[in-house]
Order: C-alpha cells, then structure tokens, then sequence
C-alpha cells in the first residue's frame, strides 16, 4: 500500500479528510512535533492531538479552515510556519487538493520541509508566531503595497517602515492613505479587519525572506 511507502519518507507527510481529521501521518510528522507515533494523530482533530504544535486554539481553526478553502478551491497553497516552543525551529508547509480514484477531491495533503528561507527581522523573530502564507492570496493590492500592509499590522510607525523599505516616511504615509482608499477604510482598525478577511494579515512578502537558518533553540541576543 501507499502508506507503507509514506512511512518511510524521512519528511513529515500528512493527509487530511472534509471534516479536516487527520486520515494518515507518517512517523516523521510525529517526530516533528514530539510524538512517539502517528497513532496518536490519526483519526483526531487539532485540539485532539497531546501535542504542543496543536495546543493553539486560533492556529488549529486556521490550519482546518485552510483544510475546507483547499478542498472547495482545489487549489495549492504554500506557508511558512513559526511556532516557537512547540518545534525547534521555524518550516515550510506545501498543502494541495487529495483525490481518490473517482477523481473527487475528499481532502488535502501535506509536506513539510526543513527552512532554508526566513528573515532574521526582530518583527518576525518570535513577534508572528502562525501560519503565514508564502503567495499572495489575491492581486487587490501590488506586491510592493503588501510589503507596506505587512509592517503596518506589526503595528511600526512610517518613519521605521521607511527605514527598512528605504523610503522616505511622507512616501510611506501617502502609500498608505492610497492603500486605506482602496480598501474602503480610514481607521488602522477597520484596515486590519480588512486584511484578515483577504487574509493579507499572513502573507509574507518575498522581500523579507533572507537566506539564513533560523532555529529557536539556537537564538540568541545579537544574532
């Protein structure tokens, strides 16, 4: 069976059902995050698992309506996951649509893979601890006008968002009231109601990814 093959994958290997159960594990899944064995995975949802990585109510909502939105688009999806003090360190996570042999989509695979991209930022270091996502979720803004959006909810000023994007902060100030226009608000708060329901409050931008590994257990002042 395909399973035992699965198995032996030294990369973590999931597959999630419609009502977002976990219907198989490999063993290295379960070494991700600090099980004996993927029994104790199987057949549960998040808050079932007796696993740090799942203790987080709001992240275990997301992961399952990341689920429900891959099988009803039966599109793939790329993240970033930062999870301080449940894994050692920070990693990829590529979710794409599971078909059976009828070619119906009945639920989602995914593949987690070691990070080898990840910024060394102060405001992503251990400050947006989650799912992020590593692709836009729609074109409604530019890519640079994301970059701005992403450092506005981590709450920096115009006058430190200039310095990181290199400009001058009366250019971040009027891009962001040109950003505030197209969305329809004048008030941060209705903004950051906004992104989360696009969900650009957990894109990424590609500008802040470094070549750099990053590990949890490893940091330290300085680096």
């Amino acid at each position: 069976m395909l399973t035992r093959t699965f198995d032996q994958l030294p990369t973590p290997f999931f597959i999630r059902g419609k009502d977002t159960r976990f219907v198989y594990a490999n063993m290295a899944l379960a070494k991700l995050v600090g099980l004996k064995s993927p029994d104790s995975i199987i057949g549960r949802i998040d808050d079932e698992i007796p696993a740090a990585l799942y203790d987080n109510v709001v992240t275990a909502k997301l992961w399952q309506e990341q689920v429900k939105h891959i099988i009803s688009t039966q599109k793939k999806i790329s993240l970033l996951e930062v999870h301080p003090g449940a894994v050692d360190s920070p990693y990829m996570s590529k979710k794409v649509p599971f078909y059976n042999e009828k070619n119906e989509c009945v639920g989602m695979v995914g593949v987690i893979k070691d990070l080898e991209l990840f910024s060394s930022n102060d405001f992503i270091r251990g400050r947006l601890p989650g799912s992020l996502l590593l692709e836009k979720p729609d074109d409604f803004f530019t890519e640079k006008q994301c970059e701005i959006i992403f450092l506005k909810i981590q709450g920096m000023t115009s006058k430190t968002m200039g310095a990181m994007l290199c400009r001058s902060p009366r250019t971040i100030e009027n891009a962001l009231q040109n950003i505030y226009s197209k969305a329809g608000v004048s008030h941060v708060d209705d903004f950051i109601e906004f992104c989360q329901k696009r969900s650009l409050d957990r894109y990424l931008p590609k500008r802040f990814l470094d070549p750099q590994k990053f590990s949890f257990k490893n940091d330290r002042e300085g680096w």
